[in-house]
């Protein structure tokens, strides 16, 4: 596994190959004077990368970008609904949609050289759970990760860990309530209400969702390393969180809790780093190494993509602007607004500023990180058969609804009864 994961590091932080440039072949199939219409999940930030790039492309080929805003937590209620009226964009920004409903988006390998991404990235973000298909291409290319607040920090007097000395959980905990006291921050700690920071805390623990099991896997939901994880996540979220966030009272994104200064630690992902860096006005803060559990520490890889689907009106102008996208020098300037870890064979952001260089060096040390139950609960492909149903579960015992034994307990028994695969506990 240590093997696999240095090779891994070298291959998405130092590629060398190159790719075809494809921008010749977009310009002729998209023509001018038409509509391309872009979903997204958000309302993009100032400086969006992807927005920036599709106005690049919208001026050098005469078209117009029409953007569509569907929450994240909506799409997967009102995606459906779209493809059963015909009714779908030309283009989809998405982090699941394409692996969950593949057969509503192309194949990429039909119209993009599959050759050109990073293998990792194309497998994690961009095949579907249930077949070989992809249906998106790497985007964004991601890996979750802890900012934090420098002024609040100095003013309780702390120091930043270092990648040679983490905080255990403990640790944190501990520092995240005298940020409160002396910090001047109204939270010690926030987090997305992504499961993949829930899910940090489960490996740092040992913990796992399954096992392998020969050809197939067994559930360990309710193991008790998981079960131990979150009554340690509820008792955070009782005392340095912003509680109505893992609980579901309230829609606010804790990304603007921590740009504005109410926050001391936010656990999120390097895909936040751009918008930090373009939004954060008066506040210095920086990125810190992630803390580490009774079993270590823990880091997961993700991101999102970008599908084309079958239906869509001008179909042949999503195709169109990926190939245009996904040109080398098109995602290289992609890639300095984003500032992220690139998803492209060939293809690196080079920071220049000395603080950037810095916060790059602490994300290259939580690739190794990555933990081995992760890629093994990642094959299962378990979201086949549940998905939201799982954060329902974290959300009820966060809001003391069910203890945190009953609700993975609950969710355990659900996965095993649709999956065929047994339970250990």
């Amino acid at each position: 596994m240590r093997r696999f994961l240095s090779v891994f590091l070298v291959l998405i932080m130092a590629s060398t190959f190159v790719f075809a440039n494809g921008s010749a072949e977009s310009k002729e199939t998209s023509q001018s004077g038409r509509t391309l219409s872009v979903l997204l999940s958000e309302e993009p930030a100032q400086g969006d990368a992807l927005v920036n790039a599709l106005n690049r492309w919208a001026q050098e080929t005469g078209n117009t970008i029409k953007q569509l805003v569907i929450p994240y937590e909506d799409q997967l209620t009102k995606f459906p609904l779209m493809a059963k009226n015909k009714d779908l964009p030309d283009l989809v920004a998405t982090t699941r949609l394409g692996q969950l409903y593949p057969d509503e988006f192309e194949d990429i390998t039909t119209f993009l050289d599959k050759s050109m991404f990073e293998q990792q990235a194309l497998t994690l973000i961009g095949q579907s759970y249930t077949s070989k298909k992809y249906t998106t291409a790497p985007q964004q290319f991601t890996i979750t990760c802890v900012y934090y607040n420098k002024d609040a920090f100095d003013k309780a007097g702390l120091k930043v860990p270092t990648a040679d000395d983490p905080w255990t959980l403990d640790e944190l905990y501990k520092n995240a309530k005298l940020l409160m006291d002396k910090g001047g921050v109204k939270y010690g700690i926030a987090m997305d209400g992504s499961r993949a920071r829930y899910d940090n805390m489960m490996y740092m623990y040992g913990g796992s969702l399954v096992v392998a099991d020969g050809n197939s896997f067994k559930v360990t939901v309710n193991s008790p390393e998981n079960i131990k994880a979150l009554q340690m996540f509820v008792g955070w979220n009782n005392t340095v969180m912003p509680k109505a966030i893992w609980a579901g009272g309230t829609a606010d994104n804790p990304a603007d809790y921590f740009k504005n200064g109410d926050v001391g630690m936010y656990f999120s992902g390097t895909w936040n780093y751009n918008t930090f860096v373009n939004e954060i006005k008066g506040m210095r803060w920086g990125v810190m190494p992630s803390p580490v559990g009774p079993k270590g520490g823990s880091a997961i890889l993700g991101g999102s993509g970008l599908g084309v689907p079958v239906h869509a009106k001008n179909n042949d102008l999503g195709k169109a602007f990926m190939k245009w996208f996904y040109a080398k020098d098109n995602f290289q300037k992609y890639l300095n607004d984003d500032k992220g870890l690139s998803s492209l064979v060939g293809v690196t952001y080079h920071p220049q500023d000395e603080q950037v260089i810095a916060d790059y060096q602490v994300f290259q040390t939580e690739v190794p990180k990555v933990p081995s139950a992760f890629i093994v609960d990642e094959s299962s492909n378990w979201r086949q058969y549940y998905d939201n149903e799982y954060r329902d579960a974290l959300k009820q015992a966060v809001n003391g609804d069910i203890t945190p034994q009953q609700a993975l307990t609950g969710f355990a028994t659900m996965l095993s009864k649709k999956s065929g695969w047994s339970l250990v506990y």
